[in-house]
């Protein structure tokens, strides 16, 4: 595995992210049909915006307004629009615009791409990151989410990435991929708190730039959700909307949080369908990973040098741990289908977590061999 260099590296999780998305086109019936769930929703914003210019919904939606109930928002002068971020159809639009359903396909393959790659650099970017990395595309719900179009993708992409150029001191790129990530999920702004741990004891100028960055990638979500709802700091959440027969209605997505807390814990890890242990039972390992760099991080391999840090790895706990609290409590924990796509931020640093564990499996064997 040590012959297996970056560029070896890229070539092969090309090929198997590439295989995967062949295989699944060939065993679909349709070419869209990797839209299900949410998917047809952003299809929906991006092709108002190709088509009409606008943010109006309702003659992209087929059928009864009503079997959309959940999955649209009402604007503040009673348009039906987005409930959901708009990032990914803006990102994905000239792709849209060009090859139709197939550019965003072609967009979701491109960000599993950016995601496992940038597990492997904050996996430590040496050659256990890099098996590691693949085996994790291999043995988690990353695999079939290939095959999607995938906000949460997207969302922990940039959650990845802000991590990665923060420990590359890029603090003006940490701060853009952080600000894009709360705007692809809003939820992000919670789990990416701990970045701070990294960026702060750097001194105030590269807290400001990253700050500066982050507003900078956020300010023209604020500006479209003024432009919709009325306020900068209203979402398409606080304005989902139901039709009824005295008109529509308007709920608020924030207060679905009821589940016991340990219950969800055991939801979320332990489900039969898509809990942590039965879709990704790789990630368990973490815990293994965080010991061997608290006993040996004088002598860390350079392979892992961007885990050496007491700070570093504190940090990407309380992200993980962050993650799994925030959606332990959530009443529709459940709405995901090859596995829970919620706890990708989680899953994605459980797996750089283990960049040590991998690295010193590759060092023993590498001694043996040459023994």
């Amino acid at each position: 595995m040590n012959a297996l260099t970056v560029r070896r590296f890229c070539v092969l999780l090309a090929l198997l992210i590439v295989a995967y998305t062949s295989i699944s086109l060939a065993r679909a019936p349709r070419v869209d049909s990797f839209l299900i769930g949410d998917c047809p929703y952003y299809t929906a914003a991006g092709e108002s915006l190709l088509r009409d210019g606008d943010w109006d919904l309702r003659n992209q939606l087929p059928g009864d307004i009503t079997d959309h109930h959940g999955f649209f928002a009402l604007s503040a002068d009673g348009r039906i629009v987005p409930k959901h971020s708009v990032l990914l159809p803006l990102l994905s639009l000239p792709f849209y615009a060009v090859m139709g359903t197939w550019g965003l396909l072609f967009f979701n393959v491109m960000q599993m791409f950016g995601l496992v790659y940038g597990i492997m650099l904050l996996a430590g970017g040496g050659p256990g990151a890099r098996f590691l990395a693949l085996l994790a595309y291999l043995s988690s719900p990353l695999l079939a989410y290939t095959f999607n179009y995938s906000p949460d993708v997207l969302g922990t992409v940039l959650f990845v990435w802000s991590y990665v150029f923060a420990l590359r001191q890029r603090f003006v790129l940490c701060g853009l991929c952080a600000g894009l990530a709360v705007w692809a999920k809003i939820y992000f702004a919670l789990i990416l708190l701990p970045v701070a741990l990294i960026v702060v004891p750097r001194g105030w100028r590269p807290t400001l730039r990253c700050g500066i960055a982050a507003f900078v990638a956020v300010a023209p979500m604020l500006v479209i959700q003024a432009h919709l709802f009325g306020s900068p700091f209203v979402t398409g959440y606080d304005r989902d909307a139901r039709l009824t027969e005295a008109g529509y209605i308007v709920t608020e997505h924030y207060s679905r949080f009821h589940v016991p807390l340990l219950t969800g814990f055991g939801n979320l890890l332990f489900d039969g369908r898509i809990g942590m242990l039965r879709t990704a039972p790789l990630w368990w390992l973490w815990p293994f990973g965080v010991y061997i760099t608290s006993r040996d991080r004088k002598g860390a391999n350079v392979a892992t040098a961007p885990l050496r840090s007491r700070l570093v790895v504190m940090s990407l706990v309380l992200s993980l741990v962050i993650n799994i609290l925030f959606f332990a409590r959530y009443d529709e924990w459940d709405a995901s289908v090859f596995g829970n796509r919620f706890l990708f931020p989680a899953m994605a640093v459980g797996f750089a977590l283990q960049g040590p564990l991998w690295q010193r499996a590759l060092d023993r064997m590498a001694r043996v061999e040459s023994a």
